[in-house]
């Protein structure tokens, strides 16, 4: 019993140390572009809905912290929503919102020990820091400052913002959003999406699109 516990122990190790690997060694900065993704509906009552997301950029860097199991990048993204055609009824309410859905691979929430003198868990964590807590127009909100317990081996979704549509055009715009994601030993994913809705007295519709999945 004592040799398999041992076993184990030592898998985990090795494990940990392979998926930390790459953290160690990484000293620079990288960035990514990611394809701009479109979607068009024609609603029940004869609306054309459309969004897009466009302009998504991350630029990676080491953590800040230096530690082993946290991922820093700074992202920037654009949600645009359009409205057209002659629809039967009138349009009473719309919404566009923009957004992260971030993923963590590695089950740590019972904590491992890396063998290196630290402690990883009970649970990873995301923060994303961006604006200086400000209401934009009507209901519109932007966030300021998200934080909130990634579960592993799940998925985080994150708004930065949701704007209602005051015409037939509306967007949100990000730049330079630090996403930093802490106690995750092992890969963690990044998708972004941009999501419109639009209601009338007999319907309701929604339509979203989704960035490719990029790695923090």
């Amino acid at each position: 019993m004592k040799a398999t516990r041992s076993t184990i122990a030592t898998g985990i190790s090795v494990l940990v140390t392979l998926l930390l690997g790459g953290i160690w060694t990484a000293g620079s900065a990288s960035a990514d572009v990611i394809a701009d993704k479109y979607r068009q509906t024609v609603t029940d009552d004869g609306w054309t809905l459309a969004v897009t997301k466009t302009s998504e950029n991350l630029d990676r860097w080491p953590a800040l912290s230096a530690s082993p199991v946290s991922r820093e990048g700074f992202v920037s993204v654009k949600a645009i929503a359009e409205v057209t055609g002659q629809g039967a009824q009138p349009i009473t309410a719309g919404t566009i919102t923009l957004g992260y859905q971030i993923g963590c691979a590695v089950d740590v929430s019972n904590g491992v020990t890396l063998g290196l003198g630290l402690s990883i868990g009970p649970n990873a964590s995301v923060t994303i820091s961006q604006f200086p807590g400000v209401n934009i127009g009507g209901q519109a909100a932007v966030n300021p400052n998200i934080s909130t317990t990634l579960k592993p081996g799940a998925i985080a979704t994150v708004a930065f913002g949701s704007k209602p549509l005051a015409a037939a055009r509306g967007s949100i715009t990000a730049e330079q959003v630090e996403i930093k994601v802490d106690a995750c030993a092992g890969p963690v994913t990044i998708r972004s999406f941009a999501t419109v809705a639009i209601s009338t007295p007999t319907a309701d519709n929604t339509l979203s699109v989704y960035g490719d999945p990029i790695w923090l």
